[in-house]
C-alpha cells in the first residue's frame, strides 16, 4: 500500500515529470528495460525463446566448436572420414534455454510429423515420417510388386519397414 500511495504522488508533478522525485521512472533505460522482461515473460510463457534466432544459432554453434573440433581432430589421427554426408558424428549437449519443441517435417512428403504419421529412421540414419516409408516400401511403378525393400531417397542404402524404428523427439 506504501508503494502505491508512493506512485500516487506522480500526478502532482504531472506537468513537470523530468524535474520531480520520479524522473527516474520515466527515463528511457527504464522503458527499454520493461518491454525486454514483457517479451521475455512472453517468450517464455509459449515456450519461445526471448533471444532472436540468429542468437541462438550462433550460440549452440559456438558451444559445438570445441566438441566437433576434438572429434574431428580425433577422427583426422585415426585416417577416418566423417560420413558422405557430412552429418555432425557427435551428440552436443545444449543448456535448456537452447532448446525447444521440435517440430519435424518430412522431407520427402513435407507433412509435419504426428502421432498418426511419426518420424521414422532407416538404418542409414535418415528420417522420414511413417507415410513416405509406407510409399516407399509399396513402390513407386504402377503394378510393381512391392517387395518390402527400398532405397533410401537421399543415399544408396537399402531398408524395409522392419528395419526403421520410431523417433522420439
Amino acid at each position: 500500500l506504501d508503494e502505491i500511495e508512493h506512485l500516487m504522488g506522480i500526478f502532482i508533478y504531472a506537468r513537470r515529470l523530468s524535474s520531480s522525485p520520479y524522473a527516474a521512472l520515466f527515463s528511457e533505460r527504464r522503458w527499454e528495460d520493461g518491454a525486454h522482461l514483457f517479451a521475455s515473460a512472453f517468450c517464455t510463457l509459449l515456450g519461445l525463446s526471448a533471444s532472436s534466432p540468429l542468437s541462438v544459432t550462433v550460440g549452440a554453434g559456438a558451444r559445438a566448436l570445441p566438441i566437433v573440433c576434438k572429434v574431428s581432430g580425433l577422427l583426422r589421427d585415426k585416417k577416418v572420414e566423417w560420413s558422405q554426408q557430412n552429418e555432425l558424428a557427435v551428440e552436443v549437449p545444449l543448456p535448456d534455454d537452447m532448446r525447444f519443441h521440435s517440430v519435424f517435417a518430412c522431407p520427402v512428403s513435407k507433412e509435419q510429423a504426428s502421432a498418426d504419421n511419426p518420424p521414422m529412421m532407416m538404418p542409414c540414419g535418415h528420417v522420414v515420417c511413417k507415410a513416405s516409408l509406407d510409399k516407399l516400401a509399396r513402390g513407386v511403378r504402377p503394378g510393381a510388386i512391392a517387395s518390402g525393400r527400398f532405397k533410401c531417397p537421399y543415399c544408396p542404402g537399402m531398408s524395409s519397414l522392419s528395419d526403421a524404428k520410431h523417433v522420439y523427439f
